[in-house]
């Protein structure tokens, strides 16, 4: 298990002097501290407190950074806040009734006997349930805590921050509601079994923290057994996310993207994943390479070439790497003109900055990539056609949609930015139907981006019934 990564904000007095900003921040670098976002709480004659947003390695590397503000004479820490235990506190999501409950007849009509004409009618036909019930738009978010990333294996009730985090982002971003399943079931089969059981109380699964190989196994065994979008989100997400970024940077250094030759360092589940998406979607093979052999035999077996790093670095115009180590890439290795994306963190294959200074046309790591950027779109557009699957056809369109959305160089947008969910969602909601996957019929209308934005617009907001 890795150390633990922290995020703190510390708030530092500076006396108002030109340079000294540059000073500071040059002292949190040195002292290998990742600076986030810098907001100016209070501007005063003689000084600034400012809030710094670092990410550090652990404990220990929290008192080293400390130290060397402190060391400067014209600064000092006055407050180290840890945001992330409050905002952390309590839980980060909840579920609420959307009907008030302000008299008898309406506890009646919510309950019984109100509900058991329900329950009859579901009874006669359980597609009704998608009508008079929330499994429309609930996705169960599951996991075991069998291989958290950057973290490895952890007892499913530690799952819960994560999977209440990804809950709430569902919630925020497109009004879905998640429902966080921490399952302790460590047994492939008897996981699944589990799962299946659960099942009917969700519109579509999410998958998380589950290592290579389990989880593409268990993934593939339930989207055979259930008819609803079964999305594995340490493989889709990093594939689509790849992908997105594989075309704009190809487009950034002039390179045509189904013509480059590509290769792939580290086929685990989220390399791997990547190297397959890549090979659909421009039907040219990707070089790779891992450490497992068992990996490399899976990448053969759906279309690619083993390679070594070496051969990779030599041959290949677009280098893409994800194999959760830093400085795998030495600058040496780098050719003239190539594009090297390296998106393991907290420490890239190669710093952008070596790879630059070594003759990359263009180089990007994973440090402004997030993944929530992918699944809350995408979930959207696959429940709102009851998707019984999601297919490469959805994934492609996805990470199409999300190329066309950057703003000037970035690789990928900000889950943040406007629009972009409902985007996303349109076009795999179109996928989906194209692709023969949808198992309902919808207008025109609703396959464009603003049908989608009025759809979360209403989801996210919809509390209590007015009644």
């Amino acid at each position: 298990m890795s150390k633990e990564k922290l995020v703190r904000t510390v708030r530092i007095r500076t006396k108002r002097k030109v340079g000294n900003l540059g000073v500071l921040t040059t002292a949190l670098g040195n002292a290998g501290a990742s600076i986030g976002e810098i907001v100016t709480f209070k501007l005063g004659h003689n000084y600034t407190i400012r809030d710094f947003s670092l990410f550090l390695n652990d404990k220990d590397h929290l008192r080293m950074v400390l130290r060397s503000v402190d060391s400067l004479p014209d600064s000092e820490v006055i407050e180290v806040q840890d945001n992330v235990r409050r905002l952390h506190q309590d839980g980060k999501v909840r579920m609420m009734s959307r009907v008030p409950l302000t008299d008898i007849n309406l506890l009646r009509t919510v309950y019984v006997p109100g509900a058991k004409e329900i329950v009859r009618r579901i009874q006669r036909h359980p597609e009704e349930a998608l009508t008079y019930t929330g499994v429309g738009r609930t996705v169960g978010i599951v996991s075991n805590g069998s291989g958290l990333l950057g973290v490895g294996r952890v007892n499913p009730r530690a799952m819960l921050p994560m999977l209440e985090g990804k809950a709430a982002l569902l919630a925020d971003m497109v009004g879905i509601s998640g429902l966080p399943l921490p399952l302790d079931v460590t047994d492939e089969s008897h996981f699944v079994d589990t799962v299946l059981r659960l099942a009917p109380a969700c519109g579509a699964l999410l998958l998380d923290a589950m290592p290579a190989p389990r989880g593409q196994r268990v993934c593939s065994t339930l989207d055979k057994e259930l008819d609803i979008p079964i999305y594995h989100d340490d493989a889709d997400s990093p594939a689509v996310i790849g992908l997105a970024s594989f075309v704009n940077a190809c487009a950034r250094a002039g390179l045509d993207p189904l013509e480059v030759k590509v290769g792939q360092v580290g086929l685990g589940t989220a390399g791997g994943s990547i190297a397959r998406l890549l090979m659909r979607y421009t039907e040219n093979p990707v070089l790779g390479d891992d450490i497992h052999p068992e990996a490399i035999n899976q990448h053969v077996a759906e279309g690619g070439i083993a390679a070594n790093l070496d051969e990779i670095m030599k041959t290949c115009d677009v280098v893409i790497a994800n194999t959760g180590h830093g400085r795998v890439i030495k600058p040496s290795q780098v050719q003239p003109g190539q594009v090297i994306i390296a998106l393991s963190e907290p420490e890239p294959e190669i710093e952008t900055y070596d790879a630059t200074l070594a003759g990359a046309a263009l180089a990007a790591d994973g440090k402004s990539v997030h993944k929530a950027v992918v699944f809350p779109g995408m979930l959207l557009g696959a429940m709102w056609v009851r998707a019984r699957t999601i297919n490469d056809e959805m994934r492609v369109a996805a990470s199409l949609s999300l190329a066309s959305q950057v703003e000037e160089g970035d690789l990928v947008p900000s889950p943040l930015t406007d629009g972009v969910h409902a985007k996303v969602a349109a076009s795999v909601t179109a996928a989906a139907i194209s692709s023969g996957v949808a198992q309902i019929d919808v207008d025109d209308d609703e396959i464009r981006a603003e049908h989608f934005e009025k759809v979360i617009h209403g989801w996210r907001d919809s509390g209590t019934f007015a009644l």
